[in-house]
């Protein structure tokens, strides 16, 4: 049980599921849960009936076994998988909790979508790598100014601020792929800062994948950029503190929303929606967030945006209280908490936007292989590019690229598939070694 998702331990007892080898399957069969996430897996339903052979040999290709449903047992409505975007609109509202209650919100637009055309890369990515990487050192550089400017109570210089922000936007627009690799170099003791460029970077990824104009993009990343700038009012020791925090430390902590609302609000230059989204980063759509329990209709748009990007980051990053998860894992979270915890479709969203297996993650393939996931595809985040660097015997190999679609096509063998992501530092090998190889992948 401990590979089932959340639906399906809430929707069927154990004893009536049984664990089936791929190599096993019959048509007449009834899937109820896969042994990888099913966002993996080209399924367009979590659960579903085995109707061809086809079927069985597209299982084949994705899972090593399946559970099915015992002959006799009910059956339940299987759920949507989400793939691409899905407009948010009044017509809808019948379709269930995807969309309760978000006509309803004052602050943002009847969907997350915009009605524009949609970013394609311009430029490769072993080109726009460089330029990224100038941007996120200089970008990493100013927001520790910055935020020691917070914490010496002195005014932060919004010009700078903007200047990293245009710099990430226009390399994200450029290729998106990039920046985002760029994003997942990190170091434990310089989390507060590299978490909020992350974030920045992270949110303005989102965004064009939401089709939001550039003016929006700017806006959206400084919003991430400075969401964080009052937790340089909490004491260190709580900051850094390894443990549980108290009763009264969670509350100082908790305060960092307010302290950087103060700071926003008597900065000139910053715009309403950062001040906005610095308070409101940490309310959720059931109102149990914080600072004022607010629910889903009156967060902003922006602000529910980044609380799904700043909960993702911060779980894909080890902290002093926490080893970091994998980006799966991270989403599985979001998922489950969808509705709840994070805006239903700003986490669905998200989800298709960074895909499980983003640029940058180290992964293991079936074959025992392992290399850096270079760039994703639109359609088919599960199947990306990757760099190599290990062989089967986790030795050290000549660089080459594979893509991972080939495998779909049958022009390369399934044993290629992702297998599983891997920790920064698996192997010995760290992913800010390896920044001159994308540059070489062309």
């Amino acid at each position: 049980m401990d590979d089932w998702s959340d639906d399906t331990k809430k929707d069927y007892f154990p004893e009536n599921l049984v664990k089936v080898s791929a190599s096993q399957l019959q048509v007449g069969m009834y899937v109820v849960e896969l042994d990888r996430p099913w966002l993996e897996t080209p399924f367009l339903t979590q659960g579903f009936d085995i109707r061809h052979r086809s079927q069985i040999a597209k299982i084949q290709h994705y899972c090593d076994h399946v559970y099915v449903l015992r002959p006799g047992a009910s059956k339940k409505k299987p759920t949507p998988v989400s793939r691409g975007i899905t407009p948010i609109n009044s017509n809808m509202a019948h379709k269930g909790t995807m969309v309760r209650g978000l006509a309803r919100n004052k602050h943002r637009p009847k969907t997350l979508l915009r009605s524009r055309p949609a970013y394609d890369n311009i430029k490769p990515i072993h080109e726009e790598h460089p330029v990224a990487r100038a941007a996120h050192e200089k970008g990493k550089s100013t927001i520790k100014k910055l935020l020691k400017s917070a914490q010496m109570g002195q005014m932060i210089d919004t010009d700078t601020a903007q200047e990293v922000v245009t710099e990430c936007v226009d390399s994200i627009v450029r290729n998106v792929d990039a920046m985002v690799w760029m994003s997942k170099i990190k170091h434990e003791h310089e989390y507060t800062a590299e978490h909020s460029l992350n974030v920045c970077i992270l949110a303005i990824a989102f965004g064009r994948h939401l089709n939001f104009d550039q003016g929006e993009l700017k806006k959206l990343g400084l919003c991430g950029l400075l969401h964080d700038v009052g937790k340089m009012k909490v004491p260190t020791e709580i900051l850094d503190k390894r443990g549980t925090l108290t009763d009264e430390e969670l509350r100082i902590m908790r305060d960092h929303t307010v302290a950087g609302h103060s700071i926003l609000k008597e900065t000139k230059g910053v715009s309403p929606l950062a001040v906005d989204v610095c308070l409101n980063h940490h309310e959720r759509p059931d109102g149990g967030g914080y600072p004022r329990g607010l629910k889903a209709d009156e967060i902003s748009e922006y602000a529910k945006i980044i609380a799904v990007v700043d909960a993702y980051d911060a779980m894909t990053s080890d902290r002093c209280y926490d080893r970091a998860k994998s980006p799966v894992e991270a989403q599985k979270i979001l998922y489950d908490n969808r509705g709840h915890q994070f805006d239903e479709q700003c986490a669905l969203q998200f989800m298709q936007a960074i895909g499980p297996y983003p640029p940058g993650t180290w992964v293991e393939l079936r074959n025992g292989m392992v290399g850096i996931v270079l760039a994703g595809r639109r359609k088919f985040r599960h199947l990306p590019s990757v760099i190599l660097v290990l062989d089967s015997n986790k030795q050290r190999i000549e660089q080459r690229i594979v893509d991972l679609h080939l495998t779909d096509t049958g022009q390369l063998d399934k044993s290629y598939l992702i297998k599983t992501a891997l920790k920064d530092g698996t192997n010995g090998l760290h992913l800010e070694d390896f920044r001159l190889e994308v540059e070489a992948a062309g």
